[in-house]
C-alpha cells in the first residue's frame, strides 16, 4: 500500500500560452506533490482541467490534493530535489498538453 504524506503538500500550475506570451484562460493543469523533511519530492497527483473549461486554481487544488488519497491517481517516486521536479512537470505539461 502506499504512503501519502498529509502535509507538506505543494502546488504546481501549469498553463497554456498564447503566441503572444499571455495566459489563455481555459485548460490548464493542477499538480499536487508531497515534500518530505529533507524537502525532497517523494510523491505526486494530478488534476487536469479540460480546454473547454475556465482554468480555476482553487478547484485544481483541491482536486489534485484530493487525488494525492487515490490509489489509482497518487503516484510516488524516487526522492528528487523539488526544482528539478517542478521543472521535468512544467517541461513535461508543455510538450505534452501545450
Amino acid at each position: 500500500m502506499k504512503t501519502r504524506p498529509q502535509s507538506n503538500i505543494k502546488f504546481i500550475h501549469c498553463r497554456n500560452i498564447n503566441q503572444d506570451g499571455s495566459v489563455k484562460p481555459h485548460g490548464g493543469m493542477t499538480i499536487a506533490y508531497a515534500i518530505n523533511e529533507s524537502f525532497k519530492v517523494v510523491g505526486w497527483a494530478a488534476a487536469k482541467c479540460n480546454i473547454k473549461d475556465m482554468y480555476n486554481k482553487h478547484v485544481g487544488r483541491m482536486k489534485a490534493a484530493g487525488r494525492m488519497l487515490s490509489n489509482e491517481y497518487y503516484q510516488e517516486c524516487p526522492e528528487l530535489d523539488e526544482k528539478t521536479f517542478i521543472k521535468n512537470a512544467q517541461d513535461g505539461y508543455q510538450k505534452e498538453f501545450a
